[in-house]
């Protein structure tokens, strides 16, 4: 286990779920340390956000201006909290990977899933320095004013732009410094929990597209030339049979494991990712018009802009992980009736009908059986967005 998990396909991820104590392959007492120190980092900065919330209830754009680090924190909680209810079924995913890289024998199969985890370490690499490089444009509002200051000064110092409001009870002039190094701290932690969560999703998607592409792979080779030209002689249509059976096996076996592992998915996420879109979507849309309150604010409204694109490439990046899911397990189909299974023996036909049946069917990931991932929800979730955002604007 720690071996192929060492591997740099997976190390980056797994770090990231040590770090904040979700390895489930760590011992209980580190991974409640690690859990309730993560958890009580992210709560120093989410409470003190909530409380400012509250308190802002009277003036509505300073409580709407709280809200998207409200969800921003509130899908890092869920994926942590998912994380802890599910941690038996991310474990037996986990578990199936590596039973999957042992089964595997032939050259050609270890290539394709070599390829298919390569494509995955990058594109994690990818979204990380994304979302990561969004967040270091938001961090660096807070210097604008000071840079202001030294290009182009004024009678008086420009007034100090805080990461986004929160209530510690303190005076937050004084101690500008302080709370300022506490919210880059949480905020980035808070963030490498999402990031780290959306990268084992991504993971572990992947495989499964890697697993499909295996089992494509098999069924196109079940090629019936020896049935169809009759110039072999009995003994070799016999091997050939017998050969052609045993691969018929082998591929509904590791159609069914690949079915069984993306239910297990399924099953793992669904509820999960209900919450997230829902806060996805409400988050993109506070955003948006916290934009539109801040157009006097050139540098706080492009801050909030840049946030609201990390908003909208976290709903992107789940939705099109969902979404490529679907396209490759569609294609099970496609490669299974172009092995010309019409030409084989009877027997070999009903052998290999149930394969076809059940790649009939698309693998779907769900939020709460509502919201399908795929790039069509994502596309409808924005236009709904872009109508409620219009509708609060004109209230405005």
């Amino acid at each position: 286990m720690q071996n192929l998990f060492d591997h740099s396909y997976y190390r980056i991820t797994k770090w990231g779920l040590q770090f904040i104590g979700h390895w489930p392959f760590q011992s209980a007492r580190r991974k409640r340390f690690l859990r309730c120190s993560s958890f009580f980092i992210v709560s120093t900065i989410f409470i003190p956000k909530v409380i400012k919330f509250i308190e802002s209830l009277t003036d509505l754009d300073i409580g709407v201006e709280c809200l998207p680090l409200i969800g921003c924190h509130l899908m890092g909680f869920i994926k942590f909290i998912n994380w802890i209810i599910m941690e038996d079924r991310m474990r037996n995913l986990l578990l199936s990977i590596e039973r999957d890289w042992k089964d595997l024998k032939l050259e050609c199969d270890l290539k394709l899933l070599h390829t298919y985890s390569e494509g995955a370490r990058r594109l994690n690499i990818f979204y990380a320095t994304t979302l990561y490089g969004i967040a270091i444009i938001y961090f660096c509002s807070p210097a604008v004013p000071r840079i202001l200051d030294y290009l182009k000064p004024l009678n008086e110092s420009r007034p100090r732009i805080f990461l986004y409001q929160t209530e510690f009870f303190i005076d937050q002039e004084k101690y500008y410094a302080y709370i300022l190094i506490h919210s880059y701290v949480t905020v980035s932690i808070s963030l490498g929990i999402i990031v780290v969560f959306d990268n084992l999703f991504a993971t572990l998607i992947k495989h499964a597209c890697g697993m499909f592409e295996i089992l494509k792979l098999h069924l196109k080779t079940l090629y019936a030339e020896d049935y169809t030209q009759g110039l072999r002689t009995h003994n070799m249509i016999s091997n050939n049979f017998q050969m052609t059976v045993n691969h018929i096996k082998r591929c509904s076996r590791l159609q069914t494991q690949t079915l069984k592992f993306v239910e297990d998915l399924e099953s793992s996420y669904n509820i999960a990712l209900l919450f997230i879109v829902g806060v996805n979507m409400a988050s993109i849309l506070v955003t948006g018009v916290v934009a539109v309150i801040k157009a006097s604010h050139p540098n706080e409204m492009i801050r909030i802009t840049f946030m609201c694109m990390g908003t909208v490439c976290h709903l992107f990046w789940i939705s099109w992980l969902g979404h490529i899911l679907i396209v490759q397990s569609e294609s099970v189909f496609i490669s299974a009736y172009q092995n010309e299974w019409y030409y084989m023996p009877h027997k070999l036909q009903l052998m290999i009908i149930p394969i076809m049946m059940r790649s009939l069917k698309p693998c779907q990931l769900t939020a709460g059986k509502f919201y399908v991932m795929s790039m069509g929800s994502f596309g409808a979730a924005m236009r709904t967005v872009m109508t409620f955002f219009t509708v609060l604007n004109s209230m405005r």
